[in-house]
């Protein structure tokens, strides 16, 4: 069993770590949406 700070810790690293890529992906991901609708 893991410890409880261990969880705590992944779990922050891993929002950081979405915030940083969903800030980074925001362009792209409009860009994609778009790229999308033309294609399908």
């Amino acid at each position: 069993m893991y410890s409880y700070n261990f969880l705590i810790t992944i779990r922050t690293t891993y929002e950081e770590l979405c915030t940083k890529f969903s800030s980074i992906l925001i362009g792209p991901k409009k860009i994609y949406r778009h790229l999308a609708k033309k294609i399908l």
